[in-house]
């Protein structure tokens, strides 16, 4: 029986606090689930926005060297017209073209690839003369270019004359009646620096996280020469390529994340006050729940079981007892002479009674055992396991003797008196009713008993 009122209350206990259990899983799941869109939603936002900036600063940038390679295509297109043009006339075109494009440094002719034209000259008075064929590191370059007959980039790449630079070189041909040829190398060497601020790299509202590669117009397959290390190499990069002639570099940018978790964080926030706030109220509810059972199962003043929670075990025991499994015994106490005591001494000292009669009847009964008050004064016992009249005879002998006990309130000394009634289950009956029937007529047996054999006030003091 023990087992089974454990289990029972367990029950009562798990299952509200599985429910609670369910309900705060459930909110940190969703909770953590619109987070995360939060945050994605956010994100994706973010790297829109980024590839838009991307696209415009791609634009910018291809437009910037565009128009420094349109000034190559000028020089080309005089030297058609003029190939033995005289060094004052490439100063003034030089020099034009130079105040037209901040980001060119300098300018140079290399007719049959030996530089004779250079602008500015000052600084740059070793270049002249300079052969390409002889010079391993510009020759492959100059040669790529004579081949494609396309312009060639070179570089991002450090400057002799200091600070990094690009290197454009546009081969010459000259038609000369029905064939074409060869004239020699226009270049102009274009600051990179002052190439990127122009084209608004470093902007303020340009991204953050910003990386270029290409070196020598390779694309993706060419060195990184611009933005943090390794960038290229970490996941959910956006790319875009600049081309420009038939060079190309790529960017790639990192969208930023911090918005998207702050996103996420404010979510976190909302919904898990929320979700304390509901768990809270659950617990003030199953809090006022359990109050509620408690008053209309148990005794407002004893805290015992009532007779509703008694008639509930009792209907259980019956049923274990009809599968066989389980004998128990029914047994009705009785205070004798208790409305004396409140006429006497007062409803106050009646409660002390009362209270001192519960405290004794559990101290006697066992874990096992349930003592109930089912009216003022009135107290039901049910006792399983109990089978035989003797040991109903026992247990309701030691109940007398701890009930002759006078019970002191202040300076009165109150003797209370019990009669009491049992049955057993099945053996003297089969269900409920008759059991409680049988055990109510022996109680008032005895009463009836010791009123004709002492007949005295109960409840006085002795």
């Amino acid at each position: 029986m023990i087992g089974f009122r454990v289990r029972a209350l367990m029950r009562q206990l798990m299952l509200p606090g599985m429910g609670i259990l369910l309900v705060m899983i459930g909110g940190i799941l969703v909770t953590e689930y619109v987070a995360r869109l939060a945050a994605d939603r956010v994100y994706e936002a973010h790297r829109r926005e980024t590839q838009a900036r991307l696209s415009e600063l791609r634009a910018r940038l291809e437009g910037e060297i565009n128009s420094v390679l349109y000034f190559t295509q000028g020089m080309t297109s005089l030297l058609l017209f003029r190939p033995n043009i005289t060094r004052s006339e490439f100063d003034l075109v030089a020099a034009h073209t130079v105040r037209g494009s901040r980001p060119i440094r300098n300018i140079a002719l290399a007719p049959d690839n030996i530089i004779r034209f250079i602008f500015p000259l000052e600084g740059n008075e070793k270049a002249l003369g300079l052969d390409y064929r002889k010079n391993p590191a510009q020759w492959p370059a100059v040669k790529r270019a004579m081949e494609e007959g396309i312009t060639t980039v070179a570089g991002p790449l450090a400057l002799v004359q200091g600070g990094i630079g690009l290197i454009a070189r546009t081969p010459v041909f000259i038609d000369e009646g029905k064939e074409t040829r060869y004239w020699g190398m226009a270049s102009i060497v274009i600051d990179m620096e002052t190439l990127l601020r122009e084209a608004g790299v470093f902007d303020a509202d340009a991204p953050a996280k910003l990386a270029m590669r290409g070196i020598d117009g390779l694309g993706a397959d060419g060195a990184q020469f611009f933005g943090p290390e390794g960038l290229f190499d970490e996941a959910g990069i956006l790319t875009q390529e600049v081309t420009f002639q038939r060079n190309r570099w790529q960017l790639g940018v990192m969208p930023e994340v911090a918005d998207g978790e702050a996103a996420a964080m404010r979510v976190r926030i909302l919904a898990y006050g929320l979700l304390l706030i509901i768990v809270a109220l659950l617990l003030q509810l199953l809090r006022t729940f359990r109050n509620v059972e408690r008053r209309a199962t148990r005794d407002p003043l004893t805290g015992l079981p009532n007779r509703r929670l008694l008639l509930e075990r009792a209907d259980q025991l019956v049923a274990l007892g009809r599968r066989g499994r389980l004998d128990f015994c029914l047994c009705y106490v009785d205070l004798n002479g208790f409305k004396p005591v409140n006429d006497t001494y007062g409803h106050h000292a009646g409660d002390l009674v009362l209270l001192e009669v519960a405290a004794r009847l559990r101290k006697v009964s066992r874990a096992s055992d349930t003592v109930a008050r089912t009216g003022g004064d009135e107290f039901v016992l049910l006792l399983p396991g109990v089978g035989s009249a003797q040991e109903a005879e026992l247990i309701v002998g030691k109940l007398q003797q701890v009930l002759r006990e006078p019970v002191v309130c202040d300076a009165d000394r109150i003797s209370i008196g019990a009669s009491m009634g049992w049955a057993l289950f099945p053996q003297e009956a089969d269900d409920l009713e008759g059991l409680m029937a049988l055990a109510d007529s022996r109680m008032y047996k005895m009463k009836a008993e010791k009123r004709r054999l002492a007949p005295q006030v109960a409840g006085l003091p002795l």
